[in-house]
């Protein structure tokens, strides 16, 4: 796991957040997930797409990410920490992640890539005040894999 400062830091955190969302792909369920990163650069939390899983609208992973980060560090504020997302977060997950107090997001694959393989967030934005998002520090992660977790969410989708 992608724990220490590096110069290999978020091409690490990059490769780890696709290998959780292939894993999630491969346990059934959607190829989203997201990994917290301590301001010491450790690991304090992780999640993957459980919406279906738990029936829960809201268990999308850096929802369920910031949930684990809060647990393991035992506070609300995740102030300092960076959160990595398979894919950029939706309209939800942005209010989610300010309400944290996360201030650096870093994003494998961004909206419209995830829309071209078949899952389109965009629609939420709408619904979503332009300046929560503007905010926040998005950096996008060039990954050769970014776009693996897509593709086989869309084989199983397919069988």
């Amino acid at each position: 796991m992608c724990d220490d400062n590096g110069e290999e830091f978020l091409k690490k955190c990059g490769e780890d957040v696709v290998d959780l969302a292939i894993s999630n792909v491969r346990a059934g369920g959607l190829p989203f997930a997201a990994i917290i990163i301590g301001q010491s650069g450790e690991v304090i939390g992780k999640g993957v797409n459980q919406v279906a899983k738990h029936l829960d609208c809201t268990a999308h992973a850096e929802v369920q990410a910031i949930r684990a980060a809060s647990r393991n560090e035992k506070k609300v504020s995740l102030k300092g920490a960076t959160l990595i997302a398979s894919g950029e977060p939706c309209a939800l997950c942005v209010i989610a992640i300010r309400m944290a107090e996360i201030s650096k997001v870093v994003i494998v694959s961004d909206r419209s890539e995830a829309a071209k393989h078949g899952f389109d967030y965009l629609w939420t934005y709408k619904y979503l005040n332009a300046s929560l998002f503007h905010e926040l520090e998005v950096l996008a992660l060039d990954n050769d894999r970014k776009l693996l977790p897509f593709q086989l969410a869309n084989i199983n989708l397919r069988d």
